[in-house]
């Protein structure tokens, strides 16, 4: 990730100072937009290769050109083809299976060309693409321009790892000329960034052994409180170290007056899986709300009968989840993380429909102390699906 290298600190600490300086003496949303894109570009170019860089701007402007085209006219056709091209180029780049299809088949001429694009920030660029086109189809984007699209695609903070912003929210921050804004988040920003430090640099280095590697646990305990320990471990560390890097990101953002929105609520003090994600990873859980749950509810909806409107739920949780986890990467791993989130969603929604009453019980602090270890507990044993391969799956399934 960028936050890991003190010379990329430097660099960001150099734009940062040349940006405030800049903004002192201009409020022109041109200039503005000019020196974020200049410092987007430089700091994204230690990253990867000037190739991958101009393709995704290539691709930027004609979303962006389709965006404008939805804005004033619903073409739905060009709208649903623009999407399916979309997640077909990303599928072909990301996906060992799909270039071994397209190897055997005469679109093999699309692996090259797609293939020699890095994929550094790729998952995060196709949901603001994909957000892009879903509320310009909709009408709910209002004011735009090319410059501020573009810095919104490639904004360095927040294309590793999130948070991912809203088009309009970011349009609104970056044309905000309020300095007594802009200073406030500017403090905020520093107090952000040392948490987000303190978190990656002095917490995870504690725990990222042990979370990662549950055989340095075996000399002093058994195969299965061994992997229990290190799952453990891994909780703590995955979230420490993300939310960490979100800390940095977000902060960084305030550094330059954008207010990007909040990643992480206290996961683990979450009362059920569905309150877990809410709390985690906040963005990514709102746009998979938005683009992959709800179209899901309301095509299976018109499909099939209302009265199987619980059925229509577990059917749509699981399979968000499993694009959820297929979205994390390519290795059948991640559809096993997929499932294990989208099944227990089902059994949340089932117990909160069929089980679950208005009794004092319910209500009650007890309940939620064991709701609180219960949702904790799931969630941990489903990083062992995200963490291990198939292949290392197996082993540890033997061993214990």
């Amino acid at each position: 990730m960028f936050f890991e290298s003190y010379a990329i600190f430097f660099y960001i600490f150099c734009f940062v100072v040349v940006y405030n300086i800049t903004k002192l003496f201009t409020s022109n949303i041109y200039v503005r937009n000019f020196i974020i894109l200049g410092g987007n570009l430089f700091i994204l170019l230690l990253l990867v290769k000037e190739h991958t860089l101009i393709v995704l701007a290539v691709l930027s402007l004609l979303i962006f050109l389709i965006g404008k085209l939805l804005q004033k006219k619903k073409k739905t056709i060009l709208f649903s083809l623009s999407l399916a091209t979309l997640i077909i180029l990303f599928s072909i780049r990301n996906y060992e299976l799909v270039q071994n299809i397209l190897d055997k088949s005469f679109l093999s001429i699309l692996n090259g060309p797609i293939l020699s694009v890095q994929k550094i920030g790729l998952s995060y660029i196709l949901f603001r693409y994909v957000h892009w086109l879903v509320e310009s189809y909709k009408k709910h984007i209002h004011q735009s321009n090319f410059f501020t699209f573009l810095n919104y695609i490639f904004f360095f903070p927040s294309i590793l790892a999130g948070p991912i912003d809203t088009y309009p929210n970011f349009h609104y921050w970056i044309e905000n000329k309020k300095l007594s804004y802009h200073k406030s988040l500017f403090f905020a920003g520093v107090t952000r960034i040392f948490i987000g430090a303190f978190k990656t640099l002095a917490i995870t280095p504690l725990v990222i052994n042990y979370a990662t590697d549950y055989s340095l646990l075996l000399p002093n305990h058994s195969p299965i409180i061994a992997v229990l320990l290190s799952l453990v471990a891994y909780s703590i560390y995955i979230y420490v170290d993300f939310s960490g890097y979100s800390d940095i990101a977000i902060g960084t953002a305030y550094l330059i007056g954008i207010k990007t929105p909040e990643n992480f609520n206290n996961p683990y003090f979450s009362m059920s899986l569905s309150e877990f994600w809410k709390r985690w990873h906040i963005t990514f859980s709102t746009f998979l709300k938005l683009y992959v749950f709800k179209p899901l509810i309301y095509l299976f909806n018109t499909v099939f009968n209302p009265k199987y409107r619980l059925s229509i739920s577990i059917l749509t949780y699981i399979l968000t989840f499993t694009i959820c986890g297929l979205w994390h990467g390519d290795k059948i791993n991640f559809v096993y993380w997929g499932l294990w989130h989208g099944i227990g969603l089902s059994i949340n929604k089932i117990w909160d429909l069929k089980i679950k009453t208005d009794s004092e019980f319910y209500k009650s602090k007890l309940y939620n102390i064991i709701s609180g270890v219960v949702t904790f507990s799931f969630v941990t044993v489903g990083w062992l699906f995200f963490h291990y391969t198939h292949e290392q799956l197996v082993e540890i399934f033997k061993l214990i």
